[in-house]
């Protein structure tokens, strides 16, 4: 979902418009909670409602027509709405990410096994396998969970989202789809845009195909294994969180 409305200038958008803009218009009117109708790219009765009501919201005249003071105030309105779901020390991790991280990762203050081997890596807090330094957890440390906190913001920042700014769609997507994409980067490694095992959701991401988001992200759930199951719930989890308009969450994250 688009983020800002850039019209060209002189543009406007009114009633009997048609095409990609207007259709931008009409998601960033749903996230707004403005506008029920279909994301159709026609400008027509609904949209001049929810347009005029919008207007008004912002003491502008309720004509219904898309200018530059009207797609200004739309920008102004949905960056006042992201701006508590972007944080870190760069302001650019998308929050809700973290959240879900937390609750599928769980928070361990003891460093404990890989469940699967029963050996290294050794991780604790958030899932965190290593220190800031780089080196590894011991058995039998420990961590606070304000420590841990801090640990796993500075390792998103510095170790996932580099490599997900680089995905092309990156910067076209709202805070909630970059948190879902942060959420399966954590789990399954920051460079999998474009690896050998990770073609279909590249294929996915490249193309825009949104309708196949939620069916690809479930294929990456180590079938047959005994953490398929929890593997199927955090894709589902990630999936229903790429698809939630960012005015319907609120991240607890820092």
């Amino acid at each position: 979902m688009p983020t800002s409305l850039i019209l060209s200038p002189n543009e406007s958008l009114k009633i009997g418009s048609n095409g990609s803009k207007v259709k931008q218009l009409q998601e960033l009117l749903k996230v707004l909670n403005l506008y029920s109708g279909s994301i159709d790219g026609d400008f027509g009765d609904k949209t001049l409602a929810a347009v005029k009501q919008f207007q008004q919201q912002q003491g502008l005249n309720p004509d219904g027509v898309v200018g530059t003071n009207t797609q200004n105030a739309f920008n102004k309105a949905i960056q006042k709405l992201e701006a508590g779901l972007y944080g870190g020390s760069s302001g650019k991790l998308p929050l809700p990410g973290v959240d879900i991280i937390k609750v599928f990762e769980g928070f361990f203050a003891n460093a404990y096994p890989d469940p699967r081997t029963k050996a290294k890596p050794y991780t604790i807090g958030w899932g965190s396998t290593r220190k800031k330094d780089g080196s590894e957890w011991s058995l039998g440390e420990t961590i606070t969970r304000e420590a841990a906190e801090e640990l796993l913001i500075y390792q998103l920042e510095n170790q996932y989202l580099p490599s997900l700014q680089k995905i092309p769609v990156w910067d076209e997507l709202n805070p909630n789809q970059q948190g879902a994409l942060l959420s399966f980067a954590y789990n399954l490694g920051a460079n999998f845009y474009g690896a050998q095992n990770f073609q279909s959701i590249t294929r996915v991401l490249k193309n825009q195909l949104w309708d196949e988001i939620e069916e690809t992200l479930v294929k990456y759930r180590n079938p047959g294994s005994d953490v398929e199951e929890g593997l199927r719930r955090r894709r589902k989890a990630e999936a229903k969180l790429f698809f939630t308009p960012v005015i319907a969450n609120k991240p607890t994250g820092v």
